[in-house]
């Protein structure tokens, strides 16, 4: 048995078992992480490859990945749920901005 092998009978296993230390003093704890970071959880989403390849497009203009652009869009939606920052999306600012009526000054 290798180093890397698992036991594969009663023999190696003891003699597996006999080369392991055990200690009763606590592991370390991982340390904590500053008050401004949050743990970055890894997810998968399915998309079309269309949809995909856009989102790609948009990205690399921004000069940023993906999942950062998904991110900062889900941010954005969250915060607008949450009414937070009261965060619209271009698309409403462009259409709240074309119903104002220029002012049309006197000459």
């Amino acid at each position: 048995m290798s180093d890397q092998d698992y036991p594969s009978s009663k023999e190696e296993l003891a003699d597996y078992m006999d080369r392991l230390s055990f200690s009763d003093a606590p592991a370390d704890a991982p340390p904590r992480l500053p008050a401004n970071e949050d743990i970055m959880v890894t997810t998968s989403i399915r998309l079309p490859l269309g949809l995909h390849s856009r989102l790609k497009e948009l990205a690399d203009e921004r000069r940023v990945g993906v999942s950062t652009l998904l991110r900062e869009w889900a941010e954005a939606a969250v915060a607008e749920i949450d009414d937070e920052d009261q965060m619209i999306s271009l698309a409403e600012a462009k259409r709240a901005l074309s119903r104002v009526h220029p002012i049309h000054r006197a000459s």
